[in-house]
Formats: C-alpha cells, structure tokens, sequence
C-alpha cells in the first residue's frame, strides 16, 4: 500500500505510521465502504433511537472501560510513532486520544448511580454529562489542530528531546481534562442543566447541535489537505462515525437507556478502534515489506560479495597481465640483442675484434635480464639475501657520490643522519639498489632542479602509529627520501608500488623501481610508507627493524637459442627507441644486404620519409616513446608515401596488441625476439607484397 521510496519526502517519514504515505485506491473504496455501512447502520437505527429499553447497569462500566483501553492503546502507538518520525501532528493526535481516553474515565466515574447516586469526587447530577459534552466535542477540535499543523510539516521541526516532547503533551492533556473536569464538578450548579433525571434537555440538543456541525466542519478540514495519507483516510472515517455517534445517542435519542443511548455508544466503540486496527494492519503489512526488504537486502549482500569477489579476481588478472605483458615485453628486447649478437658472432669467421665487441653487446643485454630479473624477485620476496648487521649511515656516505653522479648538478643532495643509529641486518646490494631506486624516481620528478634530503633516526612504533597492517611494532631504524618535486596525485599514489606502473615515457623507466624498494623493505621484515602532495613533493619512508633479515630461495636466469641466416635487398626505415636493439638489429639488416636508415622516435621517422631519403620500407616497434606509437605512424608514414611498405615489430603478444593500440589486421608484425632467417622471410615478402 505503500508507493515507491522515492516519492516519500525523508527516509525519516517511516511507513510504519502512515503518516506522509499517500492514501491508495483500494484503501479509498474500504474506508467509503465503511463509512456507507456505518450510515446504513445509522439510518436503520433512527426509527428506534427513542425506544426506551431496561437499564443495564453493567454497560456503562464496560463500555467506557473498552473505550479508555483503546483511546490509551492508540496513543501509545503515535506515541511510538512520534519516538521514530518527530513529526509532531502524531503528538498531537496521540494527546488528544489521551484527553478522550482520561475523558472516558471521568464520565465513567462521575456517571449519575453507577457508584453514587451522584457520581464520585463530589460530581453533581449534570457533571457526567458535561464531561460527555467535553469530550465528544474535544474530538474535532484535535483533528482541525492536526490537519492545520499537518498541512505544512513533511519533516521534525522539533527542538526538543522526545522524550520532553511525550512529558509535556500528556501532561498537556492530562491538565486539560483536570481543568475541564473541575469545572464541570464545581460549576455543576451553575452550569445549564443537559439532562433532567435520564433525559436530555433542549440545552442539551443545542450543545450537541453544535458539536455535531464541529465535527462536519472537521472533516471539511481534514479533506481538503492537499496530501491526503492513509492516516488522513481513516481518521476521516473515525470523526465520520464519531459523529454518527454524537448524532444518535445526544441528537436523535431521548435520553439515557433506550436505543439510541446504547447505538451511540456502540457506533463510539466502533469509531474509537478503528485507528488501533488500521495501525496494527498496516504495521503487518510493514513487517511483511521488512521481511521482503530483508530478503532483498541479503540477495543484494549476497551478490556485492560476489561481485567484490569478482572484482578482486580481476584486479588481481590484471596486475598478472600487467606483470607478464611488461615482462614480456622488456625481456623481448634483452634477448633480440643476445640473439642478433649471437647470429653475428657465429658469422664472424675469425674476425676477433667484431667477435669481442658483439660478445660484450651480448653480455650487455644479459647483464640488464639478470637485473631486471633481480627487481622481479626482490618484489615478489624470492631474492636470495645476504643479511648482514651493518650501519646505515655508512652504506649512505659510500654511495653518496654515486647518488650526487646519478642525478646530476642541478639538484642538491642533502644527508641528516642520526650519529646514534641503531644497527640492522638487510642485504647491502639490495639497500644500495633501493636507495639508488629512490634517488632517481626523485630525480625525474624534480626536471627543473631541486632538493632530495636522505635522512636516517632510530624511532619506536606502537600499532596507532603502524599503517602497515602486517608490520609489528617495536623499535625501527627509519630512512626517509624527500623530494621537492611535482608530487603523486591520490589515483598515482594508490598504484606507486604495482609492479611496471610508471608515469613515465615510454621507454624512460620498468615501472619497477619503487616495487624493487617494496619488495626490498618486505624481505628484510619492515614496512614502507609514502606521502606526497601536489607541487610540494614526494616522501618515501623504509622502516626496518632494528638486528632483524628475511631470506628467501633464488631463481636463475634466462637462455636463448641462435637461429641461421638470411638475405636481401632494399632500403629500411628502422624505428626502435632502444639503442641496443636498434645497433644490433641494423647491424643484422646491413648483413642481409639491405640499406639501413635508423631513427630513435616516431618524430625522427617521419622527417626522414619527407625528405629525398629512398625509403622501400618501414621497419618499426610498436611501443615508441613521444606519443605517438607504431601503428599511427604506419598510418602518417602511408599519408606520405602512400606506396610505403610497412612491418611492425613488438615484444607483446600480438592480441594485447590489437587491443591495447587498435592496430588493423591489415599490418603485419614480427614478435620479438625474432631469429634472422624469420626477419629476413618477414621482410622479403612485405617488401614484395
């Protein structure tokens, strides 16, 4: 019965107490189904409302006290309501069934022979009746107050605590009824008289009169709100059958003990458990949505945990991917340098001086895959490590005029280190290669010039202090790089350790310095912190504990087998950014006879194919440096030239390729490391292609 959440005005207007929910169709056509049934019952009544019928003494006590149960019930229930919603029109309306069930007490207990021939506490042969009056009347006056006030509160206003709120709305009707009561018991004498022994006087009928156009007048108001909820619904049909009430026990019937008194006061029963019913039905109705909810809710929890799990499987793919595709790709070119050197070499025929320094290409290009293998295992804490108990301090000033050679004279290095240091047990190679790894992630943030300041103290770490969930606190040597550089945006921060994630040109960095210092920091048993802020600069923070190493088992290197020769004839753009891949693969070209032209960037390329320079092919790596990759400059080089021959060249796969630069199935490419004979092929039939 309830419309879509979206339409109620807060999440604070609860449905539990139907008070801003929109009254439903088929909740209209039950409340005018109860209101025609209780004007046919009324109407049917009329004929006999006069008769008289003998006096049942025990009706009164019963009726009244069923009616002050349900008056106490009902305001109990807004109460409770108010408690969740503030909304103060259910404080009204719970004060006012509280009046009218304090009300029903007082006329229970002043009503004329039921204790005394008089009534109790003093009450005068009218009292009774003017209580009666009071309350009936007291009605709709609370449903005006409520429809006025509810015309323009959607959401809690009060200022007060709720409780202090609950305290001064009984005591409100609690002293209301007192006074009211008061002066009915004390003004009896003076007062006019509403009844003559059990029969109602002509003062009577006009007091009802006006009572009953109250309530006619209250339902104008109640019907006009412009927002008419299900609470609004049916205390339109309370005040309807109310009045329906007033009409036939006060109006129509003679006086006390026939029909129309004993109608009245059932139409009264009727009216006044119409509310608590309403409530307690909609509350089920409530606890039934509650439980659909519940069950939605945990399907819904159920599928973000599977999702979340899905989202960790694939964030972990990608880091693999990541991982594997950068691999790949930096291996691909290490071992096309061993491969061409390699081939040349077993070429040379005695020709030792070009043996010796294709050798030395060779062992080059092997000694940055052993170290790229040594980052690898570093992060992934499989590095063979050689802990010894050494200074800090000490391996910083060894290297310090290494570090001053590797970032140049435009950035001042500055050392503050603690004469008291703690000693640790790390690997010497490792700590110098994390250091030098620092120094040059700085170096490269700083362009213009700067500061980079190393600083070491001994510090003690308790777990408020400790970011690191897996780190343990305890007593730390900490050595902090700063920079004053372009700093790390949060996206950039988030990612500084995956592994081959750079910001960098491509070309310009593995993306595996900072995961080399992690996976250094990790293996000796401490933990690492970094902090940066935009156009500020960049902190990195080793903590390592103090006579404290981890080791862990080594991996070893790669080999390569060589592969035969080929030939050929026509001039070759080569485009590579790798200079060691470049010599070797141009060397290797010039031996199958072709002419070689070479550029570094996609830049270099195109301004030799606008030059005179005979060009029968463009030899190119996908992955260039400048912005501008192997696949947009086979498509500018074809705008040139139009009738230019094109092969490409890449150490990924072929597929990551297509995905990741959208090269056309049309361009072919050569994988790296490529053996002679498969280039020479490759080129053969481009060029005759």
């Amino acid at each position: 019965m309830s419309p879509p959440e979206s339409k109620q005005p807060d999440a604070f207007a609860s449905n539990a107490f139907i008070v801003t929910t929109p009254a439903p169709a088929a909740a209209k056509r039950r409340a005018l189904a109860v209101c025609i049934a209780s004007f046919v019952a009324f109407c049917a009544v009329i004929p006999f409302a006069r008769v008289s019928l003998p006096r049942i003494e025990a009706f009164v006590p019963i009726s009244e006290s069923i009616f002050a149960l349900n008056c106490l019930m009902t305001a109990g229930i807004l109460t409770v309501g108010f408690s969740r919603s503030r909304l103060r029109v259910l404080l009204v309306l719970a004060g006012g069934y509280l009046f009218t069930a304090l009300a029903s007490i007082a006329y229970l207990v002043t009503f004329p022979g039921l204790f005394t021939n008089s009534g109790l506490f003093a009450a005068g042969p009218q009292t009774s009746a003017w209580v009666n009056a009071l309350r009936q009347g007291g009605a709709p006056l609370v449903v005006i107050f409520y429809a006025m006030l509810a015309r323009n509160e959607v959401s809690p206003r009060s200022l007060l605590p709720i409780r202090a709120n609950i305290i001064y709305a009984a005591a409100g009707a609690a002293g209301s009824l007192c006074l009211l009561s008061l002066v009915a018991t004390k003004g009896d004498t003076l007062l006019p008289q509403l009844i003559n022994l059990d029969g109602y006087t002509n003062t009577a009928v006009a007091v009802h009169t006006a009572i009953v156009l109250l309530g006619l007048g209250a339902l104008a108001v109640l019907g006009s709100r412009p927002r008419f909820s299900i609470l609004d619904l049916w205390l339109t049909v309370v005040l309807w059958v109310w009045t329906l009430d007033v009409a036939l026990s006060m109006l129509i019937s003679a006086g006390h003990f026939d029909v129309g008194f004993y109608a009245g006061h059932l139409f009264g029963l009727f009216a006044i458990s119409i509310a608590p019913i309403v409530m307690l039905v909609e509350a089920g109705r409530l606890a039934g949505r509650l439980d659909v909810a519940l069950a939605i809710a945990e399907e819904r929890n159920a599928e973000l945990a599977r999702s979340r799990e899905e989202l960790a499987q694939a964030q972990r793919l990608e880091a693999i991917g990541q991982l594997t595709g950068g691999i790949a790709h930096d291996f691909n070119n290490l071992l096309t340098v061993v491969i061409g050197n390699l081939e040349m070499i077993l070429d040379a025929r005695g020709d030792h001086g070009r043996i010796q320094r294709l050798a030395q290409s060779a062992i080059k290009a092997a000694q940055r895959g052993e170290h790229l293998v040594r980052q690898l295992l570093t992060y992934a804490r499989r590095q063979i490590s050689h802990p010894q108990t050494i200074d800090v301090n000490q391996l910083i000033a060894n290297i310090e005029n290494l570090i001053r050679r590797v970032i140049g004279e435009q950035i001042e290095v500055v050392t503050i280190l603690d004469p008291d240091l703690a000693l640790v047990q790390i690997d010497t190679g490792q700590f110098e290669t994390a250091i030098l790894n620092l120094v040059i992630n700085s170096r490269d943030a700083m362009a213009g010039g700067g500061r980079i300041i190393i600083e070491t103290r001994d510090v003690m770490l308790d777990r408020q202090h400790v970011i690191d969930p897996e780190a343990a606190s305890g007593p730390y040597v900490r050595i902090a790089v700063t920079d004053t550089g372009t700093g790390m945006t949060p996206a950039v921060l988030s990612r500084a350790f995956d592994p081959f994630f750079t910001t960098k040109e491509v070309g310009k960095g593995s993306g595996l310095g900072l995961s080399q210092v992690y996976g250094f920091v990790k293996t000796a048993g401490g933990h690492l912190e970094i902090k940066s802020q935009l156009g500020i600069g960049t902190t990195v923070e080793m903590y390592l504990p103090k006579s404290s190493a981890l080791g862990a088992p080594a991996e070893t290197a790669v080999e390569t087998p060589p592969s035969p020769p080929a030939s050929g004839r026509a001039t070759i753009l080569m485009v590579e950014d790798d200079q060691d891949v470049l010599a070797v693969t141009a060397e290797s070209l010039r031996e199958l006879g072709y002419q070689v032209v070479t550029a570094l960037t996609a830049a270099q390329a195109l301004e030799i194919l606008r030059s005179d320079q005979p060009v029968d092919l463009l030899f190119s790596d996908v992955v260039i440096p400048g912005g501008t990759d192997g696949g947009q400059l086979a498509a500018e080089a074809r705008r040139v030239r139009p009738q230019l021959k094109v092969l490409l060249t890449s150490g990924y796969a072929a597929a990551a390729l297509s995905l990741e630069h959208g090269l056309p199935d049309t361009l072919e490419v050569v994988g790296k490391p490529y053996e002679r004979e498969e280039l020479a092929q490759k080129l053969r039939l481009a060029i005759e292609g």
